[in-house]
């Protein structure tokens, strides 16, 4: 089978199991019938029974004798789908580059989110696995799913086989399955040269045949009922798109742990910053401005609408940020689901990919989505030191070029960025991501020989960044010169308000500008949240207070800052070199005008 999208082609085959020794190119039948009920006993994790539907009773025969498994397998024999000649495949896109694709269908009414026409129907569940060199977890993860998910809601589990060596199908074929029914309900796409987690899901999701996509990584242990919200939420909208709470998982004994307290978003929400990173958040909204990537359930159908996956991104990372913008600029939204509950193994030390990245796609990627929908922002995107490779015009046009993919999303009545940051102004305006103007902390000092005025600064954040390290300490340097333009001022001296207040209003401290670090408790900072930590501003006076104490000097000869009770007597600080920032700059009259009188709020501390 081919598949193609925006430029991109690679050839895979498609193979299902069953017992009948055949080829499954066809959907299979929703539903079954009603069977005597099985009796089983209480295995180890990996055989531990299923869950059982109403709808569901499973015969006594449905577990798998050693001897009657060996003869089922030794009798099927996968047939590959036939592969068209690559000229008339090529041929193929060319035509469809001037027709219109049936997978993407331009949608009549984007204003209007909640789009439920004859989407009741929506009962079954394909859940896409993409696996690359996944040989230790991904049987425990097929069986996980099997376990939990109703047969009659489990229509499918396709396993995107991303050239691992050696394959994982016969991995899977010599288990000695428990139950019957798995082995028909796993399908295996392999893909003969490695194209990395974003091209995986998107072949997955075009051999599927479900009503509902599950993207699932090949790592994971979906709990109890995890199910249930997706029919329910996704049958209202076939536009909205659900993301999990997602827990962590033991991978020695399989079993959940860090379960977040019920009715809680746990770790399922993100927001964007600039420089094509993403931090979590949390908020008492249901919506999700960016999912994390790695598990997130939409419809089939808005799939293949929104346009799947850029497949020209390569590897992985970044292509969370273009289907999460797709989806919201685009007429669709994204929701938590705070009590369907996923575990999933956190890549560390212990458990390290086995698969290799080429050099800068991240980067790469990441870039892509931005240009692809920020539109005039996409310039802050290139300030940054790790995207400056990029201004390069002849680099730009030949890595950068999304013209067809942004072609592709005209069609859809797609709207502007900056309907985006107002649509989440709780994040990007009360929040402070963008800030009005933009500052160095200033200590007046007594010092009459001194010529260099000194702020207040970072030790370590010497580049923008908001993936660095998780918290940092507070020094005097020298402030920068105010001649440099707002495009190139660097390093970690530059602050603005940030984090919402109690009432949710901008804002409750500073923020080191093009960074994820927020003044915290003592002469530290630490990694913004939005809506917590410390309590920080300057006084009416000047003094810099965070909660009820203020940063002074404690010398003047050795410049050494401590936190001070007495607040009278502490060293006063002015700002200096006020900018307004290009993010702010780009917004709209009305919207700037907005968004100022909020945060102006937030200058002055009691």
């Amino acid at each position: 089978m081919l598949a193609s999208s925006m430029g991109i082609m690679y050839i895979f085959h498609v193979v299902t199991t069953n017992p009948a020794g055949e080829s499954q190119n066809d959907s299979p039948k929703v539903g079954i019938e009603k069977q005597p009920r099985r009796e089983v006993k209480q295995p180890q994790y990996l055989d531990k029974p299923r869950r059982k539907s109403k709808e569901e009773e499973v015969p006594k025969s449905n577990v798998i004798l050693e001897s009657d498994r060996k003869i089922k397998l030794d009798e099927k024999r996968k047939q590959l789908l036939r592969v068209k000649p690559i000229e008339q495949l090529q041929q193929m896109m060319q035509q469809q580059q001037h027709e219109p694709s049936k997978n993407n269908v331009a949608i009549a009414d984007t204003n209007n989110a909640n789009n439920n026409d004859s989407h009741k129907d929506l009962k079954n569940l394909s859940i896409v696995l993409p696996c690359g060199f996944e040989h230790e977890y991904f049987y425990p993860t097929i069986q996980s799913i099997y376990e939990t998910t109703p047969s009659h809601v489990l229509h499918e589990i396709v396993v995107v086989d991303d050239a691992s060596d050696p394959p994982l199908q016969p991995i899977f074929e010599e288990k000695p399955h428990k139950y019957k029914d798995l082995v028909d309900k796993v399908k295996f796409v392999r893909l003969d040269s490695a194209v990395g987690l974003i091209g995986a899901k998107h072949a997955g999701a075009e051999a599927s045949s479900g009503d509902i996509l599950v993207f699932f990584d090949c790592h994971v242990k979906p709990a109890e009922n995890y199910w249930a919200p997706y029919l329910d939420l996704i049958s209202e909208n076939y536009r909205r798109v659900i993301v999990p709470t997602i827990t962590a998982l033991n991978t020695d004994t399989w079993t959940e742990f860090n379960r977040p307290a019920p009715g809680t978003a746990g770790l399922s929400k993100c927001y964007l910053t600039f420089d094509g990173e993403f931090k979590w958040t949390t908020d008492s909204t249901d919506h999700v401005p960016i999912m994390s990537g790695g598990l997130l359930i939409m419809s089939r159908q808005w799939f293949f609408e929104v346009g799947g996956y850029d497949t020209a991104m390569m590897g992985w990372g970044g292509e969370n940020l273009d289907q999460s913008l797709r989806i919201w600029r685009c007429g669709g939204e994204i929701v938590s689901a705070s009590e369907s509950y996923v575990a999933h193994m956190w890549r560390d030390n212990k458990h390290p990919a086995k698969y290799k990245l080429a050099a800068g796609s991240s980067q790469r990627n990441r870039a892509r989505a931005m240009k692809i929908h920020t539109g005039s922002w996409f310039e802050k995107t290139l300030t940054f030191p790790q995207f400056q490779y990029f201004n390069d015009k002849s680099v730009h046009g030949q890595m950068l070029d999304v013209s067809s993919v942004q072609q592709e999303l005209e069609g859809l009545n797609c709207k502007s960025f900056e309907w985006y940051l107002d649509r989440f102004s709780y994040i990007y305006r009360d929040g402070g991501v963008i800030p009005h103007e933009v500052f160095q902390l200033e200590a007046i000092l007594g010092l009459a020989s001194s010529n260099s005025p000194l702020c207040l600064t970072l030790s370590r954040h010497h580049q923008w960044n908001n993936a660095g390290e998780p918290n940092d300490d507070l020094q005097l340097s020298t402030c920068n010169e105010e001649t440099s333009g707002p495009t190139v001022r660097n390093g970690s001296g530059w602050w603005h308000v940030s984090n919402r207040k109690d009432d949710g209003k901008c804002c409750s401290t500073f923020r080191v500008w093009n960074t994820d670090q927020c003044l915290g408790s003592g002469l530290k900072s630490f990694v913004c949240t939005l809506d917590q930590g410390q309590r920080a501003g300057l006084t009416k006076e000047g003094q810099l207070r965070v909660d009820n104490r203020c940063i002074t000097i404690k010398s003047e000869s050795t410049l050494e800052l401590e936190l001070t009770d007495d607040c009278s007597g502490a060293t006063k600080w002015k700002k200096r070199g006020v900018f307004e920032p290009i993010e702010f700059n780009l917004l709209g009259e009305d919207t700037k005008r907005r968004w100022k009188d909020e945060q102006f709020e937030a200058e002055l501390v009691s």
